[in-house]
């Protein structure tokens, strides 16, 4: 179901913002109005570096996506129930820039909560949000085959990192491959493990130049190494070495980021004695360079990574903290020789649990959303980091 911007609803939203200052070197802004449990929550920014919050909420029984636009010192809403068919269940929002200056969302959508068989999205124009049908990618997956990720290249074009499981492929247990947006199909790369008979999970893409990067998780599940590599538009080339801290280890979730400067960057999560712990490294041109040691606190299980760059161009990250029920929102900020807290806590409430931890960072200055418990259910909170 396609809906234009509601001008009611802005103005609603917008009555909802007063707010006081927040301790810890935060500005006080409350969230964008969501009544209803919210059971995932992605931030982002436009093409011109404006922070967009995007989340699912359960209403009336079904799991809609809604999206806001922080400008002028409110949330604009962004049209209401953003489904692809208003019936159906959205899951796992991400938000991206445009290079037109545009916003495009990638979701998850099916017909049951625990049956999702596509991935579909969807760009703002003036007139509105485009059709995602399009461009759905439409598969009956287990977990294993919804690893996937999203970027708009170059000209708005939509780049998806997809993972095929063997259930499907019938022959190798799990390859990860690029597709690429050609206006009326989607061009389909070869798969871009180094081994095909080695599992690959958990692509991240982004665009660099005229070149595609695709950073990935190879190998069994707890002997895995984390890897980039680039599509010049013929073949894949691996970009420097492995960037794990200890070879073929546990890896979870990396994210893949172009800074200010073109240069690529990766956060990842990594079991350090047991724990997963958040690093980040940056290629500098001819190999990776770690920033700094963990960035999680020791012996603190980190999770929800997320990766920005402040308006000075500084590598930000956001992740949750501590165990299951009592999970923080952390933040910090690469000062060229170490990382900077940003903020301590940014929980609304210190005791209480967290999750989805989520940056729009750019040069408008740095945002962070993110999911809390109170009150008996998930609410949504954001906190604009100075």
């Amino acid at each position: 179901m396609r809906v234009s911007l509601s001008p009611v609803r802005s103005l609603l939203v917008a009555a909802l913002l007063a707010g006081p200052a927040v301790a810890g070197g935060g500005a006080g802004l409350a969230p964008p109005f969501s009544p209803d449990p919210v059971l995932a929550v992605a931030a982002g920014t436009d093409g011109q570096g404006r922070p967009v919050v995007a989340w699912i909420a359960r209403e009336a029984g079904l799991e809609h996506l809604h999206a806001a636009r922080l400008q002028g010192g409110g949330w604009q809403d962004l049209g209401g129930v953003l489904n692809e068919k208003a019936r159906s269940n959205a899951a796992k929002p991400t938000v991206h820039p445009g290079p037109d200056g545009s916003v495009w969302l990638a979701w998850e959508e099916g017909s049951g909560a625990a049956h999702i068989d596509s991935y579909v999205m969807s760009n703002l124009t003036p007139g509105g949000w485009t059709a995602p049908g399009p461009y759905a990618l439409r598969r009956n997956l287990s977990d294993a085959g919804r690893s996937r990720s999203f970027a708009a290249g170059g000209g708005d074009r939509p780049l998806v990192g997809w993972t095929d499981i063997g259930t499907l492929i019938r022959t190798y247990p799990s390859v990860v491959s690029l597709r690429i947006w050609r206006g009326a199909g989607w061009q389909v790369t070869p798969y871009v493990n180094l081994d095909p008979r080695t599992p690959a999970f958990m692509p991240s893409v982004a665009q660099a130049g005229s070149r595609v990067l695709l950073a990935y998780v190879e190998g069994a599940t707890t002997q895995s190494d984390l890897w980039v590599r680039a599509w010049d538009g013929r073949a894949w080339h691996t970009l420097g070495d492995r960037l794990n801290v200890r070879p073929r280890t546990y890896i979870f979730l990396p994210q893949l980021r172009i800074d200010p400067a073109g240069r690529p960057v990766v956060a990842w999560l990594e079991d350090r004695q047991g724990v997963d712990t958040l690093y980040v490294s940056r290629w500098d041109g001819r190999a990776w360079r770690r920033l700094g040691g963990p960035v999680s606190a020791p012996g603190r299980l980190a999770s929800s990574v997320s990766l920005g760059f402040d308006p000075q161009g500084r590598a930000v990250v956001a992740w949750n903290e501590g165990p299951d029920g009592a999970r923080t929102v952390r933040a910090a900020r690469w000062n060229d020789s170490h990382w900077s807290p940003l903020g301590g806590a940014l929980n609304a409430d210190p005791h209480a649990d967290t999750d989805h931890a989520s940056l729009a960072a750019g040069p408008l200055g740095v945002l962070v959303a993110w999911r809390e418990f109170g009150r008996g259910h998930w609410r949504l909170q954001v906190r604009r980091l100075e």
